[in-house]
C-alpha cells in the first residue's frame, strides 16, 4: 500500500544517512499494521456514534469522518500505554506498593 521509494527518500532526508531497503520495509509493515488498527477502530466509533444518533432520532452517518479517526487513535494509544496504575484500570503499575506490617500499626 505504501511505496517504499517515497518512505526511503523521506527516511534518508531525515536521518542524513543511507537506509537499507529491509529497514524501509520493516517501517512500512509497522505503519500498515497501525493503519489497519485505526481503520477498524474508526468503524467501531462510527457504529457507536450511529447508535447514539438512533437513540436521539437523528439520521445515521455513512462515512467515517475525522472525529471517528481522531477518537480511534486516542483509544488505541490509551489502550497501549495507560498512565493509570494497574489497580485503577491501567495495564502497568508504575510503582510497587509496600504493605505495612502489623507491628507498626499497634497503639501502645
Amino acid at each position: 500500500m505504501l511505496y517504499w521509494h517515497q518512505i526511503w527518500k523521506y527516511m534518508y532526508e531525515l536521518a542524513g544517512m543511507h537506509i537499507e531497503k529491509r529497514a524501509v520495509m520493516e517501517l512500512i509493515f509497522y505503519l500498515e499494521e497501525q493503519m489497519d488498527l485505526v481503520i477498524i477502530e474508526s468503524k467501531k466509533q462510527l457504529e457507536k456514534r450511529n447508535e447514539l444518533c438512533g437513540i436521539q432520532g437523528l439520521r445515521p452517518k455513512h462515512r467515517i469522518d475525522s472525529e471517528c479517526v481522531r477518537e480511534a487513535i486516542k483509544i488505541i494509544n490509551n489502550n497501549r500505554d495507560s498512565s493509570l496504575p494497574k489497580r485503577a484500570g491501567g495495564k502497568f503499575q508504575k510503582t510497587e506498593c509496600k504493605k505495612h506490617s502489623q507491628e507498626n500499626t499497634e497503639v501502645v
